[in-house]
């Protein structure tokens, strides 16, 4: 309806056609010329069905926690069977993992554990995954004979701490019975305990991979909070050591203080960082296994079995020199299963490189002296042995092993800048310096409002000079605007380039509640509004009088800038208030990867920003024709004239113009589009189609997903291809004071920015 009373209506303002109508009128073109007004309220009310019809969708109906719990466990489940199946982990059959009760001091009492003063014999919590073609269930036997259900796995780099956490999570949701907690395997890396709870984190990460989780209950909580809450979530935290060495004694504090009697828990760390970060502090009610090294009869079994039989002969030599050298650097760096698995895709499935190559001799000198230089050439070996492979499907694109490698090393030092494993395609942006992002956001929004700008104004018939003038003040007014909007959000406001993970539903369910958010963004809205077409108005000004010698033009700037600053500033205020009573979450089945948060991501903010910027224009529209209505026809010499063309074409203009500039700047996508779309390739420090890379690399097993995010097969990978940073500087804190009663026998340790003992304040 809307396009068809447009395409009445443009014909007698715009473009040569309307000379023509108008000496030539048919009857109702004629009629609705003499009747403007009318025609502007019809078109503004067929626009308005249109947009409220595009935001009349059923909402997502919430679920019992019970049912949500079920959802979240189908969810989980598939995730990481997914990730089972890409990174190998079944071919031919698991790695074969044992593990005994850790002969360390870090665990707690056998009798917290057993929850029993009088039962302190130690439980015997030893076992091992088959390879014998089936994954043994010994892992889930273990964590059900520990009494207290918290069980912290220990082991050596690339032992298979994480292996061996993913198999318990997946056979613990195989054996789910309704009502039992949904383990649920999260990366600790991405816990700051200064800053969060527990609890808070868990529902913030839920809820990251799940946006229905971030949809508000009767109560006010989350729903991810209410099923934290009501003990539907069993916390499977992967990588306490890639925690910085103070935040991992303060995060095994905030475990042991936080958890409540009775509730589960599973941690993963290598055992020397937790043998270091425990001291005088356990994990409460926490029983400890560590991981061995692997058996030289597995290894050579899982190498052998691994590799075509026209090839096994390839691994006799370095069988040789495992049993003749059981200590030498060969057999030391193979007896973790990830140096074993690198082993086998670097040497099974090609005559390229042969595993011979690690005991060669240079001048009777080993080229490879140590287990370091060994597991070192095993890495650099991995990316050239994936990337020389076709994979099936239906993506035919091929990157060298090169390319590949130079790319993965620019996300690797970015991950180590930001001291995370998480890589997430909306903080790729976050490696141009923010000065650059604001310019090159600048220079994006001021072509795109520029050229829209030129197209509005030559439909609307103005000259060639004319079109040119204001397409270029329209777009640097505009792209100055967006781009220091762009850096001020940057700066400023915390999560404003999270990617959006609500959309626009006239009965939408609300995501918090409503009043509280329309104050703050009605503000926003009034303040920010104005300063592009006022900033425009005035240059335009200054211009005109430089160009006509004629102070009155500035006058008559001045004036505009007035009006359409109080229309435009209402108007966004109007806008984005509004929106905090139509947001409901997206569907958890459209954001349950990388890529589909990000295809998801692109449709929420595109449609918003139809949807935001036809209210937009026409609340523009409709405020020029009332504020026209309301002035006098003549102020300081400057006649106020208004018509429907006028108000229909800044209506577009400013209306969509600034909901698309908005999108472009302001957004996760946007950001996503303008640098790891545009400016990174363009710089080649990524390729053009990022997310065909990341995914590729993931059905190569060189990353995983993990949710919304990617992150690097092991930690290893991710330092062999960009060395660590150093360690920060160490914090300058009083001597700590430990509290030895109670199972927990914890430091209490100072925060950012409390004084210390000599009344200097901490880093």
């Amino acid at each position: 309806m809307a396009a068809a009373v447009l395409g009445m209506w443009l014909p007698i303002y715009f473009g040569p056609l309307g000379e023509w109508m108008k000496e030539n009128p048919p009857p109702f073109i004629a009629w609705m010329e003499q009747h403007t007004t009318f025609a502007v309220v019809l078109f503004m009310a067929a626009t308005a069905l249109a947009v409220l019809g595009s935001m009349a969708r059923q909402p997502n109906e919430p679920q019992p926690v019970a049912e949500l719990a079920g959802t979240l466990a189908t969810a989980v489940a598939e995730q990481w069977r997914r990730e089972e199946t890409a990174l190998q982990l079944q071919a031919p059959w698991p790695m074969p993992l044992r593990w005994e009760n850790t002969a360390r001091p870090v665990a707690d009492h056998w009798e917290a554990i057993n929850g029993a003063q009088n039962q302190v014999e130690p439980v015997d919590l030893s076992g091992r995954l088959d390879a014998d073609g089936r994954a043994d269930d010994s892992i889930v036997a273990v964590f059900h004979r520990v009494a207290s259900r918290r069980l912290v796995i220990l082991g050596a780099p690339g032992a298979g701490k994480t292996v061996l956490a993913l198999n318990l999570v997946l056979h613990l949701l195989d054996r789910r019975q309704e009502g039992e907690r949904v383990p649920v395997l999260l990366s600790m890396g991405s816990w700051d305990p200064a800053q969060e709870t527990l609890h808070s984190w868990m529902a913030r990460r839920l809820a990251e991979d799940d946006p229905a989780l971030r949809t508000r209950s009767g109560s006010g909580a989350t729903l991810g909070q209410e099923l934290i809450a009501s003990g539907q979530v069993l916390p499977v935290l992967d990588g306490l050591d890639e925690m910085p060495p103070q935040a991992r004694l303060e995060a095994l504090a905030a475990l042991s203080r936080q958890l409540g009697r009775g509730e589960p828990l599973v941690l993963t760390c290598r055992a020397d960082e937790y043998q270091r970060t425990v001291g005088s502090t356990v994990l409460t009610a926490a029983a400890v296994v560590e991981l061995c090294p692997l058996d030289p009869a597995d290894l050579q079994t899982y190498l052998r079995v691994s590799t075509a039989p026209a090839r096994t002969g390839c691994w006799d030599p370095l069988f040789a020199e495992v049993e003749s050298t059981p200590g030498g650097p060969v057999a030391q760096a193979l007896s973790t299963p990830l140096m074993a698995w690198l082993a086998r895709t670097a040497y099974a499935d090609t005559s390229a490189a042969e595993p011979a190559e690690l005991l060669a001799e240079q001048e009777g000198v080993r080229r490879f002296a140590d287990r370091t230089a060994v597991e070192e050439h095993l890495l650099e070996r991995l990316i050239p042995a994936v990337y020389s492979r076709d994979l099936p499907g239906e993506d035919t694109r091929r990157w060298s092993g090169e390319e590949a490698h130079r790319w993965l090393s620019f996300l690797a030092r970015h991950l180590n800048k930001l001291r995370t494993p998480d890589l997430a395609w909306w903080q790729l942006g976050t490696t141009v310096p923010l000065t650059s992002r604001m310019v090159l956001a600048g220079i994006a929004t001021g072509l795109v409002y520029g050229l829209l700008s030129c197209l509005v104004h030559g439909l609307g018939g103005f000259g060639l000079m004319d079109v040119l003038v204001s397409g270029l003040l329209n777009g640097s007014m505009t792209g100055l605007s967006f781009g220091l909007a762009h850096g001020v959000a940057a700066r400023f406001i915390d999560g404003a380039f999270q990617p959006s993970r609500v959309r626009l539903s006239l009965r939408g369910r609300q995501t918090g509640r409503a009043r509280p958010r329309f104050l703050p963004r009605f503000m926003a809205g009034l303040v920010v509004g104005p300063i592009a077409p006022v900033t425009g108005n005035l240059l335009a000004g200054v211009v005109n009088v430089a160009a006509y010698q004629e102070p009155f033009w500035l006058l008559a700037r001045v004036l505009s800038a007035g009006y359409w600053g109080l229309v435009v500033g209402v108007g966004a205020a109007l806008v984005f208030g509004s929106t905090a009573w139509f947001e409901e979450p997206i569907d958890t089945q459209e954001a349950t990867s990388p890529t589909g948060l990000l295809n998801t991501n692109r449709a929420t903010v595109l449609r918003q920003a139809l949807v935001l910027g036809v209210v937009f224009g026409l609340l523009i529209l409709l405020g020029s024709w009332i504020m026209a209505g309301l002035l006098p026809r003549h102020m300081w010499g400057t006649t106020v004239a208004w018509t429907p063309a006028l108000g229909l074409r800044s209506g577009i203009l400013i209306g969509l113009g600034s909901a698309l500039v908005a999108a472009l700047t302001l957004t996760a996508w946007g950001r996503w589009l303008i640098l790891a779309r545009g400016w990174l390739p363009l710089t080649r420090r990524l390729p053009w189609a990022v997310s065909a890379f990341l995914e590729d690399a993931n059905r190569r097993g060189v990353l995983r997903r993990n949710g919304a995010f990617y992150q690097f097969r092991h930690t290893r990978l991710q330092h062999h291809l960009a060395p660590a940073p150093p360690p920060l500087p160490p914090q300058r804190r009083s001597r700590p004071r430990v509290r030895l009663s109670g199972p927990l026998r914890r430091q209490d340790h100072g925060r950012v920015g409390e004084p210390d003992s000599d009344g200097e304040m901490s880093r």
